[in-house]
Order: C-alpha cells, then structure tokens, then sequence
C-alpha cells in the first residue's frame, strides 16, 4: 500500500467514528429513539463507510 492509501484509510476511519459517535449522542440523548434504531445507524454506517471507501479508494 501506499503512504497516501494508509492516509486516506485513516482520515476516512476517523471521520466515520466521528460521524458515528454524533448520531449515536443524538439518537441516544436528543431524540431518545432506542435501541434498535442505534443498532440500524451503526450498521448504515458500516455500509456507507466501506462502500465510500471502495468507490473512492485511491488506486496504485
């Protein structure tokens, strides 16, 4: 892999926990909207973060 790969992994992971923890704090504390509603966000994050992470992965 390539420095600027390791650095685009990085940058994305830690934009998707932030983004994460501010929906899990809303979800949780602002709307009270339960458990399974959580459980459906982290999962839609999971999806979008890996599917971005694949569509604009740089290439070697």
């Amino acid at each position: 892999m390539k420095k600027r790969q390791i650095k685009f992994i990085a940058a994305l992971c830690v934009v998707a926990v932030i983004i994460w923890i501010v929906g899990e704090i809303l979800i949780g504390l602002v709307w009270d909207l339960g458990l399974t509603v959580s459980r459906i966000w982290a999962i839609i994050m999971i999806i979008v973060t890996c599917a971005f992470s694949l569509w604009k992965c740089p290439r070697e």
